[in-house]
């Protein structure tokens, strides 16, 4: 009689890691989000397109001094000895000082520019008398 002779099973130990990342790869990518999911999930545009009639501190005025005003006039700066821009409460009690010079002679700001849409809201948040919210 012929015996048979036993060889180890190797098969089976060597590619068990293989097939339970292939049926963990394949079970991340069915549940993974869509593209459709993914923009649902994106931040919907819901923010309020600033206008005149809503344009704020906090909505608008805030952003455009930070950008192009405290790199001269922050405590500290070169500028700040004429005005100096720490939040809302200093733009609010210089905003005649800041209407003419922005708006009127456009002597600020030096060595850049406001778009239309920057000075169109500007103009419109000093004549409905810089609401901060």
């Amino acid at each position: 009689m012929l015996k048979k002779l036993k060889t180890p099973n190797t098969y089976g130990r060597t590619s068990r890691p293989i097939v339970v990342l292939s049926m963990t790869i394949v079970a991340i990518a069915l549940t993974a989000c869509t593209k459709k999911q993914a923009q649902e999930l994106s931040p919907d545009d819901e923010e309020e397109t600033v206008t005149a009639a809503n344009v704020s501190y906090i909505n608008f005025a805030k952003a455009l001094f930070e950008t192009k005003c405290s790199s001269c006039h922050a405590a500290g700066r070169g500028a700040s000895a004429k005005w100096t821009f720490s939040g809302y409460s200093s733009v609010k009690d210089n905003s005649t000082r800041i209407n003419n010079a922005v708006l009127i002679t456009k002597s600020m700001p030096i060595g850049g520019s406001l778009t239309v849409k920057e000075i169109e809201l500007l103009d419109a948040w000093i004549k409905r008398n810089t609401p901060e919210n």
